[in-house]
């Protein structure tokens, strides 16, 4: 725990720190610009030489700090990163108290954007450095004022700009140190206060993540087991209900003797009843089977195939009514890299329920193509449609549209399945529909998925 807290905050400091390099070319750039602008047209005398070599110096180290930052391997040491950010402060800190000297020490009006970078590294450095860093920086400046106005470091005024010298007004000297000195240190104080909810903010979202993805593991477990459970009892039914309907035929057949018509209507009703119960465990082992399976078998397929494949198996179901099937896949379609099992699954519940829910002398459409880097699929239908209300939820667990819950029997596993394997295949599935008139259901797929 402590060393992810630690490493967290390794890279907190790191990407600020980054942040900071970014923003110190910046400075060097307009150090540079400024320079050129006051002395070409504003006709400002200044130590263009000294300035250009401060500006020089930052740019030095900060090109310094950010190869370091570049090829520093992570790992847990941000004692480390918080020294190379104070030593970044401190050399920021020096840098602009000579470029103040060497630009009218006192005269100049860019004093205060030292306020700038005591916010800047403020974020950065604990409370007491940053009170620690708005001393240092107060002590410095105040420190170049006393030693121009007495002589003891040569005063460099602004030639053009400001002529007055009131760099020897200790009256003025004092009102500005104060200005200055109280303006760095509410600066800080804000800074200091905002950045530490912030922080304080960020390590209860921490811990709230924490404890929602033991959360989320202790479901996904639950969500396992549950499976593990639903496919073990959908098995132990599986067996009986097929001996079951093995043996209604018998006595249907007449093999066992002859059977009585009443008998028989019986029978066939209860083989009904038989035949849903052996769709819905088998529709539950395929939820439990599917779901449940921690990698997909990817290998290359000829979609063409798998289309084959699918309406193979569910073509009783279009023998049983006059309809048009209509197929058409892109020549130009590459083989696609899928879990074979799993699209024939997709394609043959797709086209199972086109036949189911369109009438006699109506027409199904299987289209296939080519867009980009993905497979787009449609099967199309001139069936009874789906309500509107019920399209939000047709890929959903166990639902069942409303116009077809009482004049078909169905698990409403199906669709939610289909969405499952696409989606695990890093594709997309949606459906366009009128009630009376169709239903159009489209997914994508990319074409290389890897293994």
């Amino acid at each position: 725990m402590k060393q992810e807290t630690d490493l967290n905050e390794e890279r907190f400091i790191l990407e600020r720190l980054k942040w900071l390099i970014f923003i110190r070319w910046f400075t060097v750039l307009f150090i540079v610009a400024a320079t050129l602008t006051a002395i070409n047209i504003f006709k400002v005398a200044l130590l263009s030489l000294h300035i250009y070599l401060v500006a020089l110096f930052i740019a030095a180290y900060n090109a310094g700090f950010k190869l370091y930052i570049q090829y520093l391997p992570e790992g847990n040491h941000p004692a480390g990163i918080k020294r190379l950010a104070v030593v970044q402060s401190m050399l920021d800190i020096i840098s602009l108290t000579i470029l103040i000297h060497f630009t009218g020490g006192v005269e100049n009006p860019f004093i205060f954007y030292f306020i700038f970078h005591t916010i800047l590294t403020g974020m950065l450095l604990p409370g007491k450095g940053s009170y620690i860093q708005a001393g240092i920086i107060s002590s410095m400046v105040a420190g170049l004022f006393i030693s121009e106005y007495l002589g003891v470091m040569q005063h460099h005024p602004i030639k053009g700009f400001l002529d007055i010298g009131i760099y020897k007004n200790p009256t003025y000297i004092a009102a500005i140190t104060f200005v200055f000195t109280s303006t760095i240190f509410i600066a800080t104080f804000f800074t200091v206060s905002v950045a530490e909810k912030l922080k304080r903010r960020e390590k209860e979202l921490a811990e709230n993540r924490k404890e929602l993805q033991g959360a989320n593991l202790k479901l996904l477990e639950k969500d396992r087991l549950k499976d593990e459970y639903v496919t073990m009892v959908s098995h132990d039914l599986k067996t009986p209900l097929a001996s079951i309907q093995s043996l209604i035929e018998v006595l249907m057949g007449g093999f066992a003797g002859r059977v009585d018509e009443k008998i028989k209507e019986i029978l066939q009703r209860i083989q009904r009843k038989i035949e849903f119960l052996h769709h819905y465990t088998k529709d539950l082992l395929d939820l439990s089977r599917i779901r449940s399976a921690r990698q997909l078998n990817i290998e290359e397929l000829d979609i063409k195939e798998i289309i084959d494949t699918a309406v193979e198996i569910v073509l009783p179901k279009k023998e049983e009514k006059d309809l048009e099937l209509s197929i058409e896949i892109d020549d130009k379609l590459p083989h696609i890299k899928a879990d074979k099992e799993l699209m024939i699954y997709v394609f043959m519940n797709l086209i199972a329920n086109a036949f189911k829910y369109t009438a006699s002398g109506g027409r199904v459409w299987i289209k296939v193509l080519q867009t980009g880097g993905l497979m787009t699929a449609e099967v199309k239908d001139t069936g009874i449609g789906i309500p509107p209300g019920d399209i939000p939820h047709i890929f959903e667990e166990f639902y069942r549209a409303s116009n077809v819950v009482k004049t078909t029997k169905g698990t409403g596993l199906g669709l939610s399945l289909v969405r499952h394997i696409i989606e695990r295949h890093g594709g997309t599935i949606s459906i366009e529909s009128e009630q009376g008139k169709g239903s159009a259901f489209r997914f994508t797929l990319p074409i290389r998925m890897e293994d």
